[in-house]
């Protein structure tokens, strides 16, 4: 079969990242192929609610000429039709639902516009209209009742959670691995990557902030968790556990001078680290390290991801 995911537009070449990493964390060698907002696999892998940068996944039916829609197609039981407009046309979304749900309806199937049992989606391209049933649909608006503002405990800086998913799935880390971030904070990524299934690991130099990011992960129900209070110099002699990825947001501005030299050590100690590092930063290059993928966040700020 083929699937096709709907990328999120702020970033493509971010979200294709993200599947791909995310692909390789299911154990799947496949590179999604992306043309415009679409990418597509031949794979359908599990856990696709992880995705932070994909609205929703598709199980391809077929694709069609706009000005013929042949669809050889029925759906076996209650649906509905919904156009994506993916092209620089304009199109009359609703009449284009109506004739495709005309073509597709059958005597065992009906037209259910609040409550289908099937969502068929057509996307509209500049070269053609390819449609499929959803699969999956991945509410991002959950990462919202994540926020900042959101937690039991809150600092003012703090990772968005679509983005703090994103790295998790950038280095690659399946369920039951294990995941550090050095700068933990408030527990961002390790929430993120928690929910994901992974053992996660924290450090931070500040008490408070490891006993917010505590409390945070509990909130949200990951209670196998290991925090510890210390300098990332340190991290041989405090955790016993070797670790599979290691993803963290490096401390810059007034955080970075509440440690010392935190940036040097990190980057000594990720020279000697085996696994997979995604981290990020202010600065478009440090340490010899490019920054893959840069991140606007406001007019003065802008951050960069590093892999």
């Amino acid at each position: 079969m083929t699937y096709n995911y709907l990328l999120a537009g702020e970033n493509l070449e971010l979200a294709e990242a993200e599947l791909s990493g995310f692909l390789k964390s299911q154990g799947l060698d496949e590179e999604a192929r992306r043309n415009g907002r679409l990418a597509e696999t031949g794979s359908h892998p599990r856990q696709l609610k992880r995705l932070g940068l994909t609205h929703e996944v598709t199980e391809k039916i077929t694709e069609t000429d706009p000005e013929q829609l042949e669809i050889d197609y029925r759906p076996e039981s209650s649906f509905a039709v919904r156009v994506e407009n993916l092209s620089e046309k304009e199109i009359d979304s609703k009449d284009l639902e109506k004739e495709i749900g005309r073509k597709i309806e059958s005597e065992t199937s009906s037209v259910d516009l609040e409550n289908p049992e099937t969502m068929v989606k057509a996307y509209f391209t500049d070269e053609k209209i390819i449609i499929g049933e959803v699969v999956e649909n991945i509410d991002r608006g959950l990462f919202s009742k994540r926020k900042n503002q959101e937690r039991p405990f809150s600092s003012p800086i703090s990772l968005d959670p679509v983005l703090a998913r994103t790295m998790v799935n950038l280095s690659e880390a399946s369920a039951g691995e294990k995941l550090l971030d050095p700068f933990c904070g408030t527990g961002g990524i390790l929430i993120e990557a928690g929910l994901c299934g992974i053992g996660v690991y924290g450090l931070d130099i500040q008490k408070e902030m490891v006993e917010g990011g505590r409390k945070n992960l509990q909130e949200y129900g990951i209670i196998s968790h290991d925090i510890s209070q210390g300098d990332i110099a340190d991290i041989d002699e405090i955790f016993e556990d070797s670790f599979d990825a290691v993803v963290t947001d490096l401390p810059y501005g007034k955080a970075s001078v509440e440690e010392e030299k935190p940036v040097e050590k990190f980057l000594e100690f990720i020279e000697e680290f085996e696994g997979k590092t995604v981290f990020m930063y202010n600065e478009a290059s440090v340490g010899g390290y490019e920054a893959e993928f840069s991140v606007y966040v406001h007019k003065s700020l802008t951050r960069y991801i590093y892999i």
